[in-house]
């Protein structure tokens, strides 16, 4: 647990965008309290502690969890081999629309380019089954979603723009029962599959 905590703490002061504390006791609760969650996707490994706190949570879970970035990939596999957790946690270097599996997943973590949303949901969604649950972070982006007045960075509002069409559209998409949690980190939905 400590070595966890060391993580947390050096990923936050290298800027490495780690869930906000509220987002992950979020998370792992709603783990915590759904016992048939055992196979889990996470798209955006970062350097590993999301997949390990979703771990921790019982010793029955395993992760799939797929990053993008090399250096990142790199840190992430050596965190969890530390945490002698490879035999649970499966890290893939590649964009998350291009990993491929016959495997079905009880839970979704979606926390990797935002813009992609909407494709890291299609591309997955064979992958689940009615009863899956699909949790998406950052929906409010550090409040530009809500207040695009914010940010003057134009690629940040364009950005903040797909979030909210994706946002938007998933609270319609009948396939789910979607909860929006605006409060909780930087804005999670939770999609249970049921269609």
């Amino acid at each position: 647990m400590n070595d966890l905590n060391e993580l947390e703490k050096q990923a936050r002061q290298s800027h490495v965008p780690i869930m906000m504390d509220s987002g992950m006791l979020f998370l792992t609760g709603y783990i915590r309290s759904h016992p048939g969650i055992m196979r889990i996707l996470e798209a955006g490994t970062a350097v590993g502690w999301s997949s390990m706190k979703m771990a921790e949570v019982r010793e029955n879970i395993t992760v799939d969890t797929i990053e993008i970035d090399g250096d990142m990939y790199r840190q992430a596999v050596e965190n969890i081999r530390n945490a002698g957790l490879s035999d649970r946690i499966f890290v893939h270097h590649m964009d998350a629309v291009n990993f491929e599996t016959a495997s079905y997943y009880d839970l979704f973590f979606i926390d990797a380019a935002k813009s992609q949303y909407r494709k890291y949901l299609e591309h997955f969604y064979p992958n689940s089954y009615v009863g899956s649950v699909f949790i998406f972070d950052n929906l409010n982006f550090h409040g530009i979603v809500d207040h695009p007045e914010l940010s003057e960075n134009r690629s940040t509002l364009q950005m903040t723009r797909k979030i909210l069409r994706f946002r938007e559209r998933l609270m319609q998409d009948r396939r789910f029962k979607t909860e929006f949690y605006p409060e909780i980190g930087d804005g999670i939905a939770v999609s249970e599959r049921i269609l």
